[in-house]
């Protein structure tokens, strides 16, 4: 895993945000998977529940989900990110990509102070909206979260990266 880039994808966050510890991301043909650490010693909104929350799932999905574009820009894998550049993700990591309908089921409760994520990049689509402007990309995802203890929950997300 290069830290360097784990750090920079994780800039944008508060301090007492950063949940992603470690990450690695695998490719097989068309299918991205990115599998991270997770910590959260402390919410960042609520006081101490003993468990993982939807909130948090969504803050650790974010991180992990951009760790897996950077790895893969940087990598230059697939159709979609093959063309960008690094600068292009740092610019567009705010501003463009957008969790755009977001579900998750929680099955047993996650300690949420050590935990693994899994983020599937299952499908992608771009279109051009407009000549000449950047294409708008649908990334089709999945993913799910446990613990050691028998934690569990999955869900899925579809991700729109709009043009700058």
């Amino acid at each position: 895993m290069n830290t360097d880039l784990l750090t920079g994808v994780l800039r944008c966050y508060k301090p007492h945000c950063r949940y992603l510890t470690s990450a690695k991301v695998e490719v097989d043909g068309e299918i991205v998977r990115g599998t991270g650490t997770m910590r959260i010693p402390e919410s960042c909104y609520i006081d101490e529940t003993g468990h993982l929350n939807s909130v948090e799932v969504g803050i650790c999905y974010n991180q992990l989900l951009y760790h897996v574009i950077a790895t893969s820009v940087r990598d230059r894998v697939g159709p979609v990110f093959s063309n960008w550049s690094m600068d292009d993700f740092w610019r567009r990591q705010l501003p463009d990509i957008l969790i755009a309908k977001f579900s998750s089921a929680f099955h047993r409760p996650i300690d949420p102070r050590s935990f693994q994520c899994e983020l599937t990049i299952e499908r992608t689509a771009q279109r051009r909206l407009q000549p000449g402007a950047d294409p708008l990309i649908s990334l089709e995802t999945s993913f799910r979260c446990w613990d050691d203890n028998g934690g569990a929950c999955s869900g899925a997300a579809r991700v729109a990266i709009v043009g700058s």
